[in-house]
């Protein structure tokens, strides 16, 4: 019984993305049908607002960059805390458990934190040099 459940969350869930493939495809030759049509008939329509296009960021690298070096420094601060007032603890225990979650999720935000200030202060820049 447990394998037919199995089978059929795997089947649907294939189903679901699959569809969602082919309503991407639909979705883009409507906007690519739209924008052929006359400027003055469709009502100068913003086309990406209506069809998901996703405008670039261009200090996601920053953003992630700081993201993942903060994960990896809150995991590393935990390794040697961890190590240092818990030697003999294994490290799948709950106290433990705690720790690396938590100083991973700290320094992953404070990362985010730094990355929100550093793209305020280039996006000053930006606006002061046009």
């Amino acid at each position: 019984m447990e394998a037919a459940i199995i089978c059929a969350i795997v089947f649907y869930f294939v189903y679901r993305v699959l569809e969602s493939l082919i309503h991407r495809k639909e979705r883009l030759i409507v906007a690519q049908k739209l924008e052929t049509l006359d400027p003055q008939k469709n009502g100068q329509m913003d086309l990406n607002k209506w069809f998901g296009a996703v405008a670039t960021n261009k200090y996601a690298p920053l953003r992630w960059g700081l993201l993942l070096s903060g994960a990896a420094l809150g995991i590393v601060l935990a390794f040697f805390i961890h190590q240092g007032l818990y030697p003999d603890m294994k490290w799948y225990s709950t106290g433990t458990e705690m720790l690396y979650f938590g100083l991973t999720f700290l320094f992953a935000g404070i990362g985010l934190l730094i990355s929100f200030v550093l793209e305020r202060k280039y996006a000053a820049e930006d606006r002061k040099k046009e």
